[in-house]
């Protein structure tokens, strides 16, 4: 009986271990499938594509760990970037997309803008529900380019709306955002990898 017993007991656990390492194995799938479906199945016509750097910056991640509160080797967070002229002092901006447990939802992940200041960078913006490509418009507003961004999940009707510089900062929150139809749209499509959770620099 203790036997049955035991070997009842076994399979439990064994069947608990398996649940949660499929749980663990569904939200990593989860954030690269949030991150795939960014990648939009047409790429609009009027946009020019490119893709990330590839080489690490150290005063990024100091600026964007501080942000976010996040502490390498202990949360699991890989970021992508690429250097553009936002407000067209032909000094470039940069803007950062972050992916990992800590910084993304069903809706997407993390980004920030931020300038260069004194070597270092300051933020200009953060933004949430993320997807990738960004597009960087010709269009500008109060002196600085338009951002245009893919919202869909949870629940939000799948969409492009527009992030206007209010003269300060960018929305936060691109879904509620005035929605732009693709044929209108004109510019550059930044960070257009294929996201998953093996991509872009480790943190």
């Amino acid at each position: 009986m203790k036997r049955v017993f035991k070997a009842g007991l076994g399979m439990a656990v064994l069947f608990a271990l398996i649940v949660c390492c499929g749980i663990f194995l569904f939200s990593q799938g989860a954030l690269a499938n949030t991150n795939r479906v960014a990648i939009q199945d047409q790429q609009l016509k009027n946009v020019s594509y490119i893709k990330s750097e590839t080489k690490p910056d150290p005063e990024l991640e100091r600026a964007f760990s501080k942000e976010f509160g996040i502490k390498r080797g202990e949360d699991r967070v890989r970021y992508f970037y690429n250097r553009i002229d936002l407000n067209g002092d032909e000094v470039p901006e940069t803007f950062v997309y972050l992916i990992g447990p800590f910084v993304c939802g069903t809706g997407g992940c993390s980004g920030l803008v931020l300038e260069r200041v004194n070597g270092g960078y300051e933020v200009i913006s953060r933004f949430s529900l993320v997807r990738t490509p960004v597009i960087i418009s010709e269009v500008k507003t109060n002196g600085w380019k338009n951002i245009i961004m893919y919202v869909t999940g949870g629940g939000i009707e799948p969409s492009y709306r527009v992030l206007k510089f209010d003269g300060e900062t960018y929305p936060l929150n691109p879904s509620i955002q005035p929605e732009v139809e693709s044929e209108n749209i004109k510019g550059i499509g930044i960070i257009s990898d294929d996201i998953t959770e093996n991509t872009g620099i480790k943190f």
